[in-house]
């Protein structure tokens, strides 16, 4: 493609790429000083802004010019806004139990003039903080830009296509379309609104939503305070009602005027008393009263370890009858290093963050850590169906005009393979009799019923530069616009009331050849159109039903009023019909109490063919109604036209997915909007109903509401679908669920869905068709709006609660296994009647952080097993400290310590004289070289057995040998290679105490040994015995804490 300049002068931005789309269009801005169009904006016409931003209402932005955008005006966001703080994460390295009990055992060592054990300690204290903030920074900084994924999206034009991006990335100039529930991304001007109210309350104080309209305000109103420019709302205030669209002015115009969310200290002052503002405080400084409930979990058990410490010194100088030597404090920090363990909150807060990556790869935002606790223990998913279970691809299919017996009409429409392209055939009558319609000679019944679908109706569809079909809107909404189209009465075709009625007539790189130095621009075509809009009520998610009001010009500028929605609830609002639309669609008789049945019949057999089904109607006002009418008021009296079946299949991964759920132990259920008779066909479609299954598993809303609490609680099961469901019905089902002790998840997309978002232990928002309320209230957020996606979720929710188990147990174990070592140590008694400690204190610190964390992260990493998604959810009361992960702790514990205590007792009673000297603790004097070799043989068992323990906890109940049955156990253990080389480093690593002259005698009090390996392989091998022996007795052992043997006999298939 050769290049071209389209510009006569510099206007200071970045020219030097091309867009990456075939064709573009690209408008220079008339003034691209952008920060002093902002002060005039509310004063300015829509046409000049346009001209001084370079846009288009049409098409927006270009890419390439919204990304040279970016680049010269920086991303949209607030100043001050908080992110990760540095200096929160380094304090709270301080902040914990483990360096609590560092620091007094830096102060003992000083205090008993030991200044090499010290001088390492100190090492240790500033290593492992050094260390920790770096991971900790990391990983709350990864999860912290995963968040933001969910933070408020902008629905923008660009290139003609409608897409959500990041608030954060809208430019100047970028036209930005809101309804309600949406964050304002930045400070826009309107120039089409519907009923639009915005919340202004962090701006102007004021509680009551302003009303916005698009007039231009005159010259001297240039100084009106920012509180009346109706034409402008402002970044940060939220949408209450309505719809819109702008053109981004700007963003720091409303930073200027501290246009932002107050912090929490602005919103809220603390009136406590001053004791308990410090209390508050100390419990956040030590994690004890902020992070997820299992973070705050894992710190009080901390704090209770670094209690039992001092009780383990209490039980050392009581043995020593409080002699307090330096060889005592010595022997005393060892136990009560012993007993932290060291890395567990850096290596749950990695865990986590590789977690939360992982999900966001598989399109699942974690907003709140809470989350990821809670999805391994969901018993019941309450979904949406359209677009969730279903592909939300939608094409109207049948086409119905009501009337008498034999006076009827149906319409078949074909749909290509772009759902989008309002191009195919449509056919009137059935089977052999049906014939292809003429778009040019429809009859006036026919059309006036297309109209109100078209109408009645905000999504827009159009090609963009490229050439493709786009469109605006809700997936309904844009298969009845699509389907107009076809008939040629589109939106665009009737009313001047679209954004598509504006004409590109700027050429395009592709194509006809531009002028070197020509501008292009953009005109509205100002066609007459017949219909003008007066006003709109938008969809209720409780009134099931939109309508709209028009003025027609060809029928001497009468009133129409337009009723989309829910079959039911537009009959219920109609009085008339049409006998014979065919060839009377101007005349009407009283709607029958025979004919609602029978037309509700056929609405009926529409939706057994899993079709969405949706009534239409209208009524004629006097125009002098129209202004100030209400909805009450505009909402009556309608002429009933026919019915629109539209086709939303299933997704193809849907029907897999919820059998993965049952097979979990998990029950689906579908809360639709839709009709009861769809609602069941899509049900059985992807087999959440069986073809049998009872009347009561399938409710309407209004008959589930009618029903009491007690009377919900007496049924046997919870309903698996309800239809025309509210956002009130979806509360009651989680408060019926809580009742049942189920732990739920719901989805939801709508503004008035966030109260069963918040309620729900798990919330999950859609992400592509959530409004940014939803969001907000949300746990998780689907970038994809999949169904299999929160299937997904689950697996990796339950994922990480199993790996979380494993790598606490391992830590823990290792820490019984150190206690027990060094207490039963304390009988071992050299000449002076000291205790001989069979590990130094900094060998524990070795074996705490150098050898334990490794494998911990690694079993944090762990894979999920083929038959996590075959097990029932897990015990959200027990948590991760189960009973069987206590026993497991001590069981494993207490052997390692008792085989690494064994292999003390075979090097200096065995094979040695059972001489432990004295002062062995401290000196490195040849008489101890017996003892040094005894602590090195039990430093090399303990640090194998602890490596080995980590590959044996791939699975708490199969053997390590037979993981997966019948493949070979090594290539399970490289799908781990984080696990299999911290094994293997560690290995290699521990010849390193125990060889390097200097490091093993003055600061390990150890010294090298030959055959002491035979002792260390046998009895690391012991030990491998016995995990492989308890793998066995575990499972009948625990069988009265794992629901397995009831799951199994309740699910037969799973």
């Amino acid at each position: 493609m050769g290049r071209f300049h389209i510009f006569q002068h510099d206007t200071g931005l970045k020219l030097t790429s091309r867009t990456n789309t075939t064709l573009s269009v690209t408008v220079p801005p008339k003034n691209p000083d952008f920060a002093s169009i902002v002060p005039l904006a509310h004063t300015l016409s829509v046409s000049q802004l346009i001209e001084d931003l370079g846009t288009s209402k049409v098409d927006g932005l270009s890419k390439n010019e919204a990304t040279r955008r970016l680049e010269t005006s920086g991303e949209n966001i607030l100043e001050g806004e908080d992110g990760v703080s540095a200096v929160k994460v380094l304090v709270r390295q301080f902040a914990n139990a483990l360096t609590i009990v560092l620091l007094a055992a830096l102060a003992l060592s000083f205090g008993v003039q030991d200044f090499i054990e010290g001088a390492v300690i100190a090492a240790v204290i500033v290593l492992n903080t050094t260390v920790g903030f770096f991971q900790e920074y990391r990983a709350e900084k990864t999860m912290d830009s995963l968040r933001q994924l969910s933070s408020p999206t902008a629905f923008v034009i660009r290139n003609g296509e409608g897409v959500p991006i990041p608030a954060k990335n809208v430019v100047p100039g970028d036209i930005v379309m809101i309804k309600a529930g949406d964050v304002v991304p930045a400070d826009l001007r309107l120039f089409a609104v519907s009923n639009l109210e915005i919340s202004e309350q962090l701006l102007t104080g004021e509680s009551m939503p302003v009303t916005k309209t698009t007039q231009t305000f005159k010259g001297e109103d240039l100084n009106l305070p920012i509180g009346d420019r109706i034409n402008l709302c402002y970044s940060s205030t939220v949408v209450t009602k309505g719809r819109g669209s702008g053109i981004v002015v700007d963003w720091t115009y409303c930073q200027s005027y501290q246009c932002k969310t107050p912090t929490s200290a602005e919103q809220e002052e603390d009136h406590r008393p001053f004791f308990k503002r410090v209390g508050s405080k100390v419990l956040v400084w030590l994690g004890l009263s902020s992070g997820t409930p299992l973070q705050i979990k894992l710190a009080r058990l901390a704090y209770m370890l670094f209690a039992c410490a001092i009780l383990l010194l209490i039980v050392v100088f009581s043995v020593a009858r409080f002699k307090i030597t330096n060889e005592v404090i010595l022997y005393a920090i060892a136990t009560g290093i012993a007993i932290i363990p060291e890395s567990l909150i850096a290596v749950l807060t990695l865990t986590m963050a590789v977690g939360t990556r992982r999900m966001a790869q598989q399109h699942v935002i974690v907003r709140k850590l809470d989350a990821l606790e809670n999805l391994g223990g969901v018993t019941d998913i309450c979904s949406d169906k359209t677009g969730t279970l279903t592909l939300g691809q939608m094409s109207v299919r049948k086409f119905w005009l009501a009337g008498d017996p034999g006076h009827t009409g149906e319409y078949t429409a074909e749909t290509n393979s772009d759902a989008l392209e309002p191009e195919g055939v449509v056919r009137s009558g059935h089977g052999a009799d049906s014939s292809v319609l003429d778009i040019h000679s429809l009859e006036e019944g026919l059309k006036q019923a297309v109209r109100v679908v078209a109408l009645c109706n905000v999504a827009t569809i159009h090609k963009n530069l490229k050439g493709e079909w786009k469109s605006t809107g809700d997936p309904t909404e844009v298969a009845l616009q699509v389907f107009a189209t076809k008939l040629r009465l589109g939106r665009s075709s009737l009313t001047s009331d679209s954004a598509e009625t504006t004409e590109r007539t700027g050429k395009s790189a592709m194509g006809a050849k531009i002028i070197e130095g020509s501008v292009a621009r953009f005109e509205d075509n100002n066609a007459v159109k017949r219909f003008d809009l007066k006003a709109e009520f938008p969809f209720s998610s409780e009134l099931k039903r939109m309508s709209t009001i028009y003025i027609d010009k060809e029928s001497n500028h009468q009133g129409l009023c337009l009723i989309k929605g829910a079959v039911e609830r537009v009959l219920d609002l109609s009085v008339s019909y049409i006998p014979a639309p065919s060839s009377d669609p101007l005349i009407t008789a009283p709607l029958t109490e025979a004919l609602r049945n029978a037309f509700i019949t056929k609405a009926e057999e529409f939706a057994s063919q899993g079709l969405r089904v949706i009534g239409i109607g209208q009524r004629h006002l006097k125009t002098s109604l129209i202004d100030g009418i209400s909805r009450e008021e505009a909402e009556k009296d309608f002429t009933f036209l026919g019915l629109a079946g539209i086709f939303d299949p299933p997704r193809p991964e849907t029907l897999e997915a919820v059998r993965a759920c049952k097979e979990a132990g998990i029950v689906v259920h579908m809360l639709t909007g839709d009709h009861i008779t769809t609602a069941r066909a899509i049900a059985e479609a992807v087999e959440i109903l069986s073809p049998h299954a009872p009347d009561h598993a399938i409710m309407t809303a209004t008959e589930f509401d009618k029903l009491t609490d007690k009377e919900i609680d007496d049924m046997a099961e919870l309903p698996l679908v309800i239809a025309r469901c509210a956002p009130e019905t979806k509360v009651r089902m989680i408060h019926a669920g809580k009742r049942r002790g189920k732990h739920m998840s719901m989805s939801g997309d709508g503004v008035n869905d966030s109260p069963a978002l918040k309620l729900a232990p798990v919330g999950i928002a859609m992400g592509m068709a959530g409004s940014d309320v939803a969001k907000d209230a949300s746990d998780l957020v689907l970038t994809d709006d999949n169904f299999d996606s929160i299937r997904v979720a689950v697996s990796e929710g339950r994922r990480l609660f199993t790996n979380i188990q494993r790598f606490i147990l391992h830590l823990l174990s290792t820490n019984v296994a150190e206690v027990l070592l060094l207490i039963v140590g304390l009988a071992f008694l050299d000449d002076d009647e000291t205790s001989v400690f069979p590990l130094s204190p900094i060998a524990v610190l070795w074996v705490n952080m150098l050898t334990s964390s490794p494998p911990a992260f690694g079993l944090g990493m762990e894979v999920a097993p083929l038959d996590l998604m075959k097990k029932p959810p897990h015990s959200l009361k027990d948590g991760i400290f189960s009973w069987p992960i206590i026993i497991d702790c001590f069981s494993y514990g207490v052997v390692m310590g008792a085989t690494s205590l064994l292999a003390f007792v075979i090097v200096v009673y065995g094979a040695g004289d059972g001489s432990l000297a004295r002062n062995c603790n401290h000196n490195a004097d040849e008489i101890c070289r017996l003892v040094f070799r005894a602590r090195s043989t039990t430093f090399a068992t303990l640090i194998f057995q602890i490596l080995l323990y980590a590959l044996e906890l791939k699975s708490l109940d199969r053997s390590l040998f037979a993981l997966t049955p019948g493949q070979a156990f090594y290539k399970d253990l490289w799908k781990n290679q984080v696990l299999l080389w911290s094994v293997f480093g560690g290995m290699i690593s521990v010849v390193l105490p125990i060889y390097i002259p200097g490091l093993n005698t003055r600061v390990f009090y150890q010294r090298g040994i030959s055959w002491e390996w035979g002792v260390v392989v046998g009895m690391s091998v012991v030990f491998v015995a016995w995990c492989e022996v308890w793998k066995l007795i575990r499972k009948p052992l625990y069988k009265r804490w794992t629901p397995n043997a009831a799951y199994q006999t309740a699910c037969p298939g799973a």
